[in-house]
């Protein structure tokens, strides 16, 4: 009974391998997808194995426009220097023509670049002694819109040449100079020569700095009196300064309160005028008044007397009534007959009021007349003084005009006077400070005699010691090679020794991690579109056995498509790495990685986990620093960079090639074993869900349906 469930477990997990063997066309895929990596990754690396190996295939144009010049009597060609080196190179497919034929091959893309060397380029060479020395200029032209590399290895090879041009110049003119060297020996002997009669002449020198010294100190002490005598001058116009600068102030706020005085007596003569027209006004209101107060004293006394006859007229009246009423009987009962007795009794007192009122109002308006009267007589002397007051006012006007003047005269003068004062002081100041720096110039001068005699006396002997010197550096000089080995030193003193960690034949192996990685994912990606990786195989019972068949299926085909793109590489292309077994074992590890992930989102989504798995290769192409360091990434890509399984696969690739420690390897290794173990998980747990639903469907074809749902 074991041995048949083992059997049939057994034919569960092989069953797939059953089912393509049954197609022909099936088995052509299958066996096409084995080559999926090595189209990717051979024939790219093939293409660009070693392009700068082949640079000699590359067509460049030379044109060379160089007139010459000539250097101290010699003739310079750097021009043809230069094309007669590169004829001697094969760094390019170098085309020596003229510039017509380079500019038309460069837009017609015969040629890559063109290097024009300009008609001055020998002159310029030779401006090193110049005041404005100017550098040679080699011109190229490339296309970068044709092609952008064309432009880069443009730009090295114009370095290499001006570094080229520029040793060759500089061992030129490091010749020149050691031949100037060599020729200048018999002057510096010359000059020794010349410095022993100098000797001689500095002995006679130093008796004369002494004669200098003595006169010397004797100017020191008169111009020091000198200096004191100014001083007293100094003080003295300080004084002056001060005093004049003190009266042209005061001329000027002289000038400046008759000013205003001035201006004040316009208005108060104009006031005045105003006034002498009020005040005769004021008289003549006066006088009218006046005769109106009259006027109104005599109204209130016939107003009096008036008022004295209706009052006695309506007593008269009241009285007649009360007789009448008395004479009649029965009239206090007579509403009308007593309103008219009230009323004639009201009329009788009112009229006796309004005889006291008329007696007073003639009393005020004649006290009102008698003042008035007063007042005009004071009009009229008021209207008279302020006549007076205006001519008066006339005079001092014209007065004051004439002070005012007379102020601004002054105050113009004393500025002019304080101005002077002050250019005085400032002169005298001037001639104090010349004075000082005399007297402090010849005590220097005196010291500096002094020394200047000690100084003489030093040349003597120092000449005779130049002398020597001289004819010591007469034999050196003479004795400077100038050869071509010190001429290569002057122009190239220094060299540069590279040394690398590992070494990197080509462009082509630093560039095999990258692509190789990219071979291998597209390859299983590729296999997942002709393998079944979803629909369960008849007899399956469990998740963890679906999981097996799919693997059974999918890991031999992806570790054949390793195998044959890693032996292409290393045996067709020609990849040199330390340990070939040690390639082979990371290689296979990483094309598993990249199938774990690539198997679950298949599994799990079909044609969208296909799709999600470009989205990934696309995120894991531009993050993985496989061509460009990842600093120069954008900073959003180096922050998904580590957690790119590419990126660990390159770094793995890389170690590899170069030779690094088991440990080293392990490194990047563990990070996608992680991968592998957390996607093997999810796709197991899957396929796990799956069986139990197909266990509740209704056998195998509903169970493909539940899965395509």
């Amino acid at each position: 009974m074991g041995e048949r469930n083992m059997s049939k477990n057994k034919g569960n997990l092989f069953a797939e391998f059953k089912r393509l063997s049954r197609s022909r066309m099936a088995l052509l895929s299958v066996a096409g997808l084995a080559f999926i990596p090595l189209l990717y990754s051979g024939m790219l690396l093939g293409a660009f194995w070693d392009p700068y190996g082949k640079l000699d295939r590359l067509p460049v144009a030379v044109v060379n426009r160089d007139a010459g010049a000539v250097m101290d009597g010699n003739t310079i060609d750097t021009g043809k220097e230069l094309t007669d080196e590169l004829k001697s190179h094969s760094d390019f497919k170098w085309k020596f023509t003229d510039e017509k034929d380079a500019m038309d091959g460069l837009k017609a893309h015969r040629y890559a670049m063109a290097f024009v060397i300009p008609e001055d380029f020998s002159k310029r060479t030779t401006t090193l002694q110049d005041e404005t020395p100017t550098p040679a200029q080699i011109q190229y032209y490339v296309d970068d819109g044709w092609n952008y590399l064309n432009s880069k290895i443009g730009s090295q090879a114009a370095d290499q040449l001006r570094s080229d041009v520029s040793k060759s110049v500089t061992k030129a003119y490091a010749k020149a100079v050691m031949d100037s060297i060599n020729k200048a020996a018999d002057g510096i002997k010359e000059a020794g020569n010349g410095a022993a009669k100098l000797a001689d002449g500095a002995a006679q020198a130093d008796e004369g700095a002494q004669r200098l010294h003595d006169n010397l100190a004797k100017l020191a002490d008169g111009s020091l009196q000198l200096e004191q005598g100014m001083g007293k001058l100094k003080a003295g116009a300080s004084s002056l300064s001060a005093g004049v600068r003190e009266v042209s102030g005061g001329a000027a706020s002289l000038a400046d309160g008759l000013g205003q005085l001035k201006a004040a007596e316009g208005k108060l003569a104009g006031g005045v005028n105003g006034s002498v027209a009020g005040a005769g006004e004021l008289a003549a209101g006066s006088s009218q008044l006046a005769q109106s107060a009259q006027s109104l004293a005599a109204g209130a006394g016939q107003l009096s007397e008036a008022g004295q006859a209706v009052s006695s007229g309506a007593e008269q009246v009241a009285q007649g009534l009360e007789q009448y009423a008395a004479a009649h009987g029965g009239m206090a009962d007579d509403a009308a007959f007593q309103k008219l007795l009230a009323a004639a009794k009201q009329v009788s007192a009112g009229a006796g009021k309004l005889e006291g009122g008329a007696t007073s109002l003639s009393g005020g308006a004649g006290k009102l007349a008698d003042a008035q009267a007063q007042a005009a007589a004071g009009a009229g002397r008021l209207h008279q003084g302020l006549k007076q007051l205006d001519a008066g006012m006339d005079q001092f006007g014209g007065k004051l005009a004439d002070a005012a003047a007379g102020a601004d005269k002054l105050a113009a003068g004393s500025a002019k006077a304080a101005a002077g004062a002050d250019s005085l002081l400032a002169g005298i100041r001037d001639a104090g400070n010349g004075f000082s720096t005399v007297t402090q110039g010849t005590a220097q001068l005196a010291d500096g005699s002094k020394d200047l005699a000690g100084g003489v006396s030093q040349l003597t002997s120092g000449s005779k010691e130049l002398s020597d010197k001289l004819g010591s550096a007469a034999d050196n000089a003479n004795g400077l090679s100038g050869g071509d080995k010190t001429a290569d030193m002057f122009a190239e003193p220094v060299s540069v020794s590279e040394h690398k960690l590992a070494d990197v034949p080509n462009y082509g192996t630093g560039m095999t991690p990258y692509f190789l990685s990219l071979g291998l994912y597209v390859g299983a990606l590729l296999s997942t579109v002709i393998l079944p990786l979803r629909d369960a195989p008849s007899g399956t019972a469990g998740g963890v056995r679906w999981y097996l068949s799919k693997v059974l299926l999918f890991a031999p085909l992806v570790l054949v498509q390793t195998a044959l793109a890693d032996t292409v590489i290393l045996y067709g292309l020609g990849l040199k790495v330390p340990h070939v077994a040690v390639f082979y074992g990371v290689t296979m590890a990483i094309s598993l990685t990249f199938m774990t992930i690539l198997q679950f989102l298949i599994s799990l989504a079909d044609q969208i986990g296909r799709f999600l798995g470009v989205i990934l290769l696309t995120m894991q192409l531009a993050s993985s620093a496989g061509t460009y360091p990842a600093e120069l990434l954008p900073a959003w890509l180096q922050a998904i960079s580590p957690w790119m399984p590419m990126t660990h696969a390159i770094q793995a690739l890389r170690l590899v090639i170069e030779g690094a420690s088991a440990g080293e390897i392990a490194q990047p290794l563990y990070k996608l074993a992680v991968y592998a173990v957390v996607f093997i998980a999810l796709t197991i747990g899957y396929f796990l869900l799956a069986s139990r639903r197909l266990r509740k469907g209704a056998g195998t074809s509903a169970g493909g349906a539940v899965l395509a749902g």
